[in-house]
């Protein structure tokens, strides 16, 4: 299982941990775990689902340190104490790793800005043919306030209405 932490206001930053079933019993045995590999995403999933439905409850939080190395726990308010439920070490993605992160998810707001344009421009040329004054009164609240007053003469009719 691999387990990827990114941000999008942040293209660097970018955290990752694999867990397999060798490392996992590791972790079984340290952390005195009471689930199977198999399951193991399964309670991930719950964890994650707590601190969303519950922030009063659960929590998580995630410790980074200089050298790359990172650690996020979960962690549960029991009133009195907070009780850490499971720990997981996490790494600093490779610098070529984050280059190519950053370029796929380019890539994909690119091609998504792409299909967005390409249906502004399906959707303007049904209204140029079916209701052209709502095409520029759309055109219209599209140009930046100030500046110069020109229109775009291509929605009009030769007779200039």
């Amino acid at each position: 299982m691999k387990i990827e932490f990114t941000s999008e206001s942040d293209l660097f930053f970018n955290y990752g941990t694999i867990i397999d079933e060798e490392s996992f019993a590791t972790l079984k045995d340290e952390q005195k775990l009471n689930v199977e590999f198999s399951g193991f995403l399964s309670l991930l999933v719950k964890m994650c689902n707590s601190c969303q439905k519950e922030p009063q409850n659960f929590f998580a939080v995630f410790f980074m340190q200089r050298d790359g190395q990172a650690k996020l726990d979960f962690i549960q308010n029991m009133e009195y104490k907070f009780l850490e439920l499971l720990s997981v070490d996490f790494m600093a993605a490779p610098e070529e790793m984050i280059r190519q992160n950053i370029s796929f998810r380019y890539s994909v707001l690119k091609t998504k800005a792409q299909v967005m344009q390409n249906r502004l421009k399906d959707v303007s040329a049904i209204l140029k043919l079916k209701n052209p004054s709502l095409l520029l009164q759309l055109q219209k609240g599209l140009q930046p306030s100030g500046g110069s007053n020109q229109r775009n003469s291509t929605y009009y009719s030769k007779d200039g209405h």
